[in-house]
């Protein structure tokens, strides 16, 4: 995301998390509808906070251990709360109340616990030789929880003072074992070995990063010493309690290490372009470097804000661009020095043949390769055309949906069937009539590919039937393309697809939710409805059905 966008998505944030404090602060007034709204409000705002986090975490990082061990961790603060709102205001059964207390441990002792992992991720980096190492640590927090949720055997976290069957966890029923202070020591000693990796992999490096850590250390220390030490003992009026601020808290250093990029970043241009294989950056609007590939652009600043109005050559063989893109801007560089070797080498040739009085003959060789290159263009200008709408159409899908909005996949999916209509039309508009061979199953392997992305918008689609079929190529133009305007209406209506090859035609077979109004083809298109099923039929010029 933009520079500003992050910045009013961080104030929204803050904002939206002191409304759920204040309305914390309004949940003991002794209305009890009162307390009860307010509390409600309080607990969503919460987890919309703590969703919105984790959608943006899938969206601003990479695919990677650090990224996984993060979502898993917001999931496990929201079920904390989630947790804490059954124990405290809706169950009531002994039982049930007691195992659900044991399991408010669960993501307390997981989260410090991913909290390292994701610190020792950090520091080695994802392509280390020991990557995945760091997931025995799972195996101490696990054994904790399991010694936790059996208490009822051992009593080693709670010693109850009151018999079994009146036991559910209230305070003044039990006396803390030897487990519960293992674990409070487990959560601190995982919580400050990754601070210390934080700080050895920011120190000198990135101060900024460093100061960023200790202030969230400082505010959550603070707040969390002042709520024990004052708020709790003094049963004052307070807007956070100690699950808000280690939640909160926790929360903050993993957006430090994100803010930061501490973890592999994602803004949707680096994939791209990392796959070019040439020189690549990638800088906000000020210029500033966010991302570069490994092949540096060797340029200063004056160049590449003149590169963003015109190309420009900062040496004699180099060609640098750039563009404006949602982030900042994007410049590349081309390496031109084989185009002047070759232009040298043609100038030299062209002077010996001149010389030689052979130019005649070096002219009609250039005229025969550029009529060839001529009928190659006429060529490819016709599958341009042809496919210039569905093209624009993709490139209008892409600028309207940005890629955080919830309909960003659905949009994806549905360039991906028009790209796959687009491959397959130009490769038979390649063909010829002398090299289409007969039999052939070009159309029936278009609708088969048709058919395989239609997968991607979550529709069961499948090319079945005969293969082989003797169509002219004309028709099999004109039959794929009917096929493809056909699935582009029904697109936003249908759920299941069968097509196949008829004599002269091609059959489609599906389950849609409505009929749309059948579009204009290239060819005729009969359509029949049964028992929620239509059934249409696409017939070559002077085609009949077997």
């Amino acid at each position: 995301m933009s520079i500003k966008r992050e910045n009013r998505s961080t104030w929204m944030f803050i904002g939206f998390l002191l409304m759920g404090g204040i309305c914390q602060m309004f949940t003991r007034t002794r209305v009890s509808i009162v307390d009860t709204f307010m509390f409600s409000v309080n607990f969503m705002i919460y987890v919309a906070l703590l969703i919105f986090w984790l959608q943006s975490v899938r969206a601003r990082l990479l695919p990677t251990r650090a990224r996984s061990y993060i979502v898993t961790s917001a999931i496990l603060m929201v079920v904390l709360l989630l947790i804490r709102v059954m124990r405290f205001r809706i169950l009531t059964e002994v039982l049930v109340r007691r195992y659900v207390d044991y399991s408010y441990n669960i993501p307390m002792v997981l989260v410090p616990t991913l909290f390292l992992m994701t610190c020792i991720r950090i520091r080695r980096g994802e392509s280390d030789e020991q990557n995945g190492r760091e997931r025995l640590l799972l195996i101490p927090s696990c054994t904790v929880l399991l010694l936790i949720l059996t208490n009822d055997l051992h009593q080693l976290f709670y010693h109850r003072t009151v018999p079994l069957s009146e036991f559910q966890g209230n305070v003044g029923t039990y006396t803390c074992g030897p487990l519960f202070y293992f674990m409070y020591a487990w959560m601190v000693l995982t919580l400050l070995a990754g601070f210390v990796i934080l700080i050895r992999k920011t120190w000198r490096k990135n101060i900024r990063c460093l100061l960023l850590f200790a202030a969230v250390v400082l505010a959550w220390g603070g707040l969390s010493l002042l709520n024990a030490l004052v708020f709790t003992r003094l049963d004052l009026l307070r807007m956070y309690h100690a699950p808000e601020i280690n939640i909160f808290g926790m929360l903050g250093s993993f957006e430090v290490c994100i803010r930061n990029r501490l973890i592999p970043y994602n803004e949707n241009y680096t994939g791209f372009f990392s796959r070019l294989g040439l020189p690549v950056r990638i800088t906000d609007e000020a210029l500033s470097t966010v991302y570069e590939t490994d092949l540096p652009i060797r340029a200063s600043a004056e160049q590449l804000r003149s590169a963003l109005a015109a190309p420009v050559y900062p040496d004699e063989d180099t060609r640098l661009s750039g563009m404006k893109i949602r982030p900042g801007y994007a410049f590349w560089t081309e390496d031109e020095s084989e185009l002047r070797r070759e232009s040298r080498r043609l100038a030299y040739a062209n002077e010996i043949l001149s010389e030689e009085n052979d130019l005649i003959a070096v002219e009609n060789e250039l005229k025969e390769k550029k009529a060839h290159l001529d009928a190659q263009n006429r060529v490819y200008d016709r599958i341009a055309a042809a496919l210039y709408p569905k093209q624009k159409r993709i490139e209008a899908l892409l600028d309207s949906t940005p890629p955080e909005s919830d309909g960003f996949s659905a949009m994806l999916a549905e360039c991906c069937v028009l790209n796959a209509y687009c491959k397959r039309k130009s490769n038979l508009m390649l063909l010829t009539e002398e090299s289409l061979p007969q039999p052939n199953r070009e159309l029936f392997l278009a609708m088969q590919e048709s058919a395989r992305f239609l997968k991607c918008c979550g529709i069961d689609a499948a090319a079945t039937g005969e293969e082989y079929s003797r169509l002219p190529l004309p028709e099999i133009l004109a039959l794929y393309d009917s096929f493809e305007t056909l699935l582009e209406a029904f697109l936003p209506h249908m759920r299941r697809m069968t097509a196949s090859l008829a004599d002269k035609g091609v059959r489609i077979a599906m389950e849609a939710d409505s009929m749309p109004s059948l579009p204009q083809t290239d060819l005729p298109v009969e359509c029949r409805e049964s028992d929620g099923c239509f059934f249409l039929t696409i017939r070559a010029e002077g085609g009949a059905d077997k």
